[in-house]
C-alpha cells in the first residue's frame, strides 16, 4: 500500500506526466486488490487510480496551455472530486438531502442566476419536495434517468414554474410518486434516478435565501442504520465514476465549442430540453479567443423571453467568477440602449461601457446566452450579432459614451456578493 501511495504522489506532483508511473500505478494497484479482502480499501484504491488517470488527462487538454487556464483546469478536477464525493458516497435516497451547486462549487456552464439542488431518488417511491421561492422570480423541478449531461441518460419529467402552486408566502410543496397526487405532482417513473431544483434569481438587488427540501415519504422518523463496508465501497466506486465522467465531459464540451464554430461567433439559439435543460429554454454558444487590448461587443435584441441573460466561462466549462467580478449579466442588471437593444463588452480591461463582461484576465473561454419561457426559435432579427474590434473602437458600434467609474463598479460588486452570501447561505 505504501508503494501505491508513493506512486500516486509522484503522478500527482509532476509538472509533466508520462505514461510510465500511470502504468505501474495501475500494475501496484492490481496487485493490492488481488491480496486484500477489504472491500473499501479497494474501492479507494480504484479512485485514486482516476485521480492519477484523469490528471494525466488534464495535462493532456488543449486548454492546459496558459498557467491561468492550468490553474482552472486543476480547480476543475478537484471540484469533481468534491461532486463526485457528495453525489456517491454523502448522498442517500432514502434519507435524502439536496447537493447543492452554486458559486462555490461550479460546473457544466452553471447559470449565476440559478441555485441548483440535486437530490437521488428511487424510481417508483414517493417523495415530498417542500421549500420556499424567497426572492426567486421562479423555480423549476426535474426528474432524471441517469446523466443527461454526460449522453449516458435522459430527461424523464419537467415541472414548469407555471404549472406550480406558490403559496403569497412564497411556500411550495411538489409531490413526486408513480401515480397522480394532489396539488404539485411530477410522476417517478421506476427508471428514475435523479431530482433536480433551480431557483432562478433576476433582481439581485432584492435578495432573500430561497430554500429546497425532500423526503422520502415514510422514511421521516424511520432510525438509518449503520452503513456496511460493502455499501461504502460502493458509494466509493459510485463517487470514482462521477469524478470520471465530470473530469472528462465538460472540457470536451467546450472542444466541440471550438470545433464547431470559428471563434468570436455564435451558434443559433437552440432548444436545450433534449441535451437535460429546462422546456422551453433555448441557448447560444460560442468561444471567445482576444488579443490584449481586444474586446467583444455582444449586441442582444429584446425578445419576448421570460428570462434572458448572458454569461462566461473558462476552458473547462465552469463560470467565471461571478460573485467579485461581473461575468454575468440578466437583462434586469443590463442597461438598455435608446435602439431597444443590449449592447455587452466582453474584454480583459474596464471599458467604461455600463454592460461589462469581466473576463478576469482569460483571453480564451466560452459565452452562453439564455433565453427562457420561448415555444418556438428566435426570429432572425431578435438573434445575437457579435463584432471584435479594439477597445478604443467600441464607440463604432455601441450608442452613447463610457460613463461607468471604478467606484459604480465597485459598488456593484459589492452588491452581487451580497446577494449571493445571502442566497447561498454562506
Amino acid at each position: 500500500m505504501n508503494r501505491v501511495i508513493a506512486l500516486l504522489g509522484l503522478v500527482l506532483c509532476c509538472g509533466s506526466v508520462l505514461p510510465g508511473p500511470v502504468t505501474d500505478l495501475h500494475v501496484e494497484i492490481e496487485h493490492e486488490l488481488s491480496s486484500t479482502t477489504d472491500p473499501m480499501a479497494a474501492a479507494l484504491m480504484d479512485l485514486q487510480l482516476a485521480i492519477a488517470r484523469a490528471q494525466q488527462q488534464l495535462q493532456a487538454e488543449p486548454a492546459f496551455d496558459t498557467e491561468l487556464d492550468q490553474v482552472d483546469g486543476y480547480r476543475h478536477l478537484l471540484r469533481s472530486l468534491v461532486k463526485g464525493i457528495e453525489d456517491g458516497v454523502l448522498q442517500n435516497p432514502d434519507y435524502p438531502y439536496f447537493r447543492i451547486l452554486d458559486f462555490w462549487l461550479r460546473e457544466g456552464g452553471d447559470n449565476p442566476d440559478q441555485r441548483y439542488a440535486f437530490s437521488p431518488v428511487r424510481g417508483g417511491e414517493h417523495y415530498r419536495i417542500w421549500g420556499n421561492m424567497g426572492s426567486a422570480k421562479r423555480i423549476e423541478l426535474q426528474l432524471y434517468a441517469g446523466r443527461a449531461w454526460d449522453g449516458s441518460g435522459r430527461s424523464l419529467g419537467y415541472l414548469n414554474f407555471e404549472n406550480i402552486h406558490v403559496s403569497d408566502d412564497g411556500e411550495f410543496e411538489i409531490w413526486l410518486s408513480p401515480k397522480p397526487h394532489g396539488g404539485n405532482w411530477l410522476a417517478n417513473p421506476a427508471e428514475a434516478t435523479d431530482v433536480f431544483i433551480r431557483h432562478v434569481y433576476d433582481n439581485w438587488d432584492n435578495t432573500r435565501p430561497g430554500s429546497a427540501h425532500i423526503d422520502r415519504i415514510g422514511w421521516e422518523g424511520k432510525r438509518q442504520s449503520a452503513q456496511s463496508p460493502t455499501s461504502l465501497a460502493e458509494g466509493i466506486r459510485q463517487a470514482s465514476d462521477m469524478f470520471t465522467a465530470s473530469a472528462a465531459t465538460w472540457p470536451a464540451v467546450v472542444q466541440r465549442f471550438e470545433q464547431r464554430l470559428p471563434a468570436n461567433r455564435l451558434s443559433l439559439p437552440h432548444d436545450t430540453y433534449s441535451q437535460g435543460g429546462a422546456k422551453g429554454r433555448w441557448m447560444s454558444s460560442g468561444h471567445f479567443d482576444l488579443s490584449d487590448g481586444d474586446a467583444l461587443v455582444i449586441v442582444m435584441p429584446q425578445t419576448a423571453a421570460a428570462y434572458q441573460a448572458i454569461q462566461l466561462t473558462d476552458r473547462w466549462f465552469a463560470s467565471l467568477e461571478y460573485a467579485n467580478n461581473v461575468s454575468s449579466l440578466n437583462t434586469i442588471q443590463s442597461d438598455l440602449a435608446p435602439d431597444g437593444r443590449f449592447y455587452y463588452v466582453l474584454s480583459a480591461t474596464d471599458p467604461g461601457y455600463p454592460n461589462w463582461l469581466d473576463t478576469g484576465g482569460h483571453l480564451k473561454g466560452t459565452m452562453l446566452l439564455r433565453w427562457d419561457g420561448l415555444t418556438e426559435a428566435l426570429a432572425e432579427a431578435q438573434q445575437p450579432i457579435v463584432h471584435k474590434l479594439p477597445l478604443p473602437e467600441l464607440g463604432r458600434v455601441i450608442p452613447g459614451e463610457p460613463t461607468v467609474t471604478e467606484d459604480e463598479r465597485k459598488r456593484i460588486r459589492a452588491a452581487r456578493r451580497r446577494h449571493l452570501q445571502t442566497t447561498a447561505n454562506r
